[in-house]
């Protein structure tokens, strides 16, 4: 199985760093954080490969946290659920708030 780091892709998605460039979808790599932390998915998309690696968009526990939401993208941490309405959060902005 291909080894590959947590990547925040240009979309908002987290998908993943592989250290390969010959990476296809639908193959399997196993994803490890800097903490330790790891997980299987699957390869998705290649979004970009060279010099020795490929950023992936992939489908498992790397972008599919349903029951937590889709991160909006504000560093308030604030969060949508699958119907794009905001989670309801002490943590979230005023802007936010607004927002929904």
């Amino acid at each position: 199985m291909l080894q590959a780091s947590p990547k925040k892709l240009k979309s908002g998605d987290w998908g993943a760093l592989v250290k390969s460039e010959s990476v296809r979808p639908g193959d399997s790599i196993t994803i490890t954080t800097k903490a330790g932390k790891s997980w299987s998915a699957t390869v998705d998309r290649v979004l970009w490969s060279g010099k020795g690696i490929a950023i992936c968009a992939t489908q498992g526990k790397s972008n599919t946290r349903s029951s937590r939401g889709r991160w909006t993208g504000c560093s308030c941490g604030s969060r949508e659920d699958e119907y794009g309405d905001l989670i309801p959060s002490s943590n979230n902005c005023a802007q936010c708030e607004f927002d929904a």
